[in-house]
């Protein structure tokens, strides 16, 4: 869905978006339907692009690699601002960025595509570190059984420590 800058009334757009047509199905799972709130507004020559994400993303946790459902809860804000003239010749030219710059987006052309933006913040929202919870155990080292489900038969820890030496080397 992409909106032209002239479209956006003076007060202003606010919709929701209750379909997943713009999820990366071959990427993300997602448990129910997303509901997504947008709001863009036109202010001092920038777009202000406001929004909200509400959906649950099955995941893989990174200890067990059992799946998992996370409830994804975000608000988000992005600022659009078109590029100058004399900007546009010169992409490639270096630039070193404000700190007022840090949040704007620079667009060569008067459209912003309300998908892209809400599958960068959907990215953006996900946990870097996937655990099915905090006490997760993940799996064992040497059988590969999943140890929040059960115990192993493995002898860990009866094997020589790299570190032993250094018990000889302690001051006693």
């Amino acid at each position: 869905m992409q909106i032209r800058w002239d479209e956006i009334p003076a007060e202003g757009i606010f919709f929701r978006i209750e379909d997943g047509g713009w999820v990366p199905r071959d990427e993300v799972v997602c448990q129910a339907p997303p509901l997504c709130t947008v709001s863009l507004k036109k202010e001092a020559g920038r777009v202000l692009f406001a929004g909200t994400l509400h959906l649950s993303v099955v995941l893989d946790c990174d200890r067990c690699l059992d799946s998992f459902v996370y409830a994804l809860a975000e608000e988000f804000e992005v600022v659009f601002e078109m590029l100058a003239k004399e900007e546009e010749a010169g992409i490639a030219a270096e630039h070193c960025c404000k700190s007022s710059e840090l949040d704007v987006v620079f667009l060569a052309e008067p459209v912003v595509d309300v998908f892209s933006v809400l599958v960068q913040q959907l990215y953006l929202a996900l946990p870097e570190k996937r655990l099915c919870s905090d006490k997760c155990l993940g799996l064992c080292p040497e059988c590969g059984v999943n140890l929040n489900r059960c115990p192993c038969d493995c002898t860990q820890g009866t094997g020589a420590s790299p570190f032993q030496i250094l018990a000889k080397l302690k001051v006693q």
